[in-house]
């Protein structure tokens, strides 16, 4: 019996096409096909990017200049703005206590004394009564209130009432009587009377308190004058000083 071919042969090209459909498609993978125009463009785009990159580094650059110039011009300014403050206060200094100079500072006045808008017929009969000087004529009183700050608790000291006289003579003659007396009392307080200066004058005028302490001691006469030189005479020399400090190394060396 004779073979027919055609199966066999049909078999033979379905085998044969496998085959090289198979070899195809490992090739196609293996090596992808690529635009020419991919390969060419590469290089032009990375030299364009590192282009971009420099430009951005050299920005920075010139800003971080920019801002080291703007620190030091706000550094200079800084400084200059303090040296003219410095100069600023040191000039208002003297007109700040030349507005006090016909002020006083009461010190000692219960909070309970001078209320209810009867504060200055309360200082003028402490003026009358514990000074022995009448608040009127040439001893005239402007105004008076106490300190601007909240009432204290009764276990704290009083406020300071705050006094300005007409003229400054009549200031100067009270604190004077102050001074002779070294305080006085009315109505069961216990009062001093200050002149009133701003806080750096005060400071000044304190860091003396150790020194007058001392030449109280010594018997040695002085005087404060404003704003805080000290005068006074040892052995037959008059003698000044602005500073506690060389005050109290003239007294230690010469006592």
């Amino acid at each position: 019996m004779k073979e027919e071919p055609g199966p066999k042969h049909h078999e033979k090209e379905l085998h044969m096409e496998k085959f090289t459909f198979t070899v195809q498609l490992d090739d196609s993978v293996a090596q992808p096909a690529q635009p020419a125009s991919a390969t060419a463009e590469s290089p032009d785009k990375l030299d364009k990017l590192f282009d971009e990159i420099s430009h951005m580094n050299e920005t920075l650059r010139n800003v971080a200049t920019d801002v080291s110039t703007i620190k030091g011009a706000m550094a200079e300014m800084t400084t200059t703005v303090c040296a003219m403050q410095g100069r600023l206060d040191e000039a208002e200094a003297p007109l700040e206590n030349q507005s006090r100079r016909h002020n006083v500072r009461l010190v000692g006045l219960r909070e309970s004394l001078g209320t209810n808008g009867t504060l200055l017929e309360c200082v003028r009969k402490i003026f009358s009564e514990g000074l022995g000087v009448e608040a009127d004529g040439m001893m005239e009183i402007e105004r008076v209130h106490r300190q601007l700050k909240p009432m204290p608790n009764p276990d704290q000291p009083p406020r300071q009432v705050l006094i300005r006289f007409l003229r400054q003579s009549a200031r100067d003659k009270a604190v004077n009587l102050a001074k002779e007396k070294r305080g006085f009392q009315w109505e069961g307080c216990r009062m001093s009377l200050f002149p009133d200066m701003s806080k750096e004058v005060a400071d000044k005028r304190k860091a003396f308190t150790a020194v007058k302490r001392k030449l109280r001691e010594l018997d040695v006469r002085y005087s404060l004058a404003f704003p805080a030189t000290l005068h006074f005479k040892w052995k037959g020399k008059s003698v000044n000083f602005t500073t506690a400090t060389a005050a109290e190394k003239f007294i230690a060396d010469h006592e």
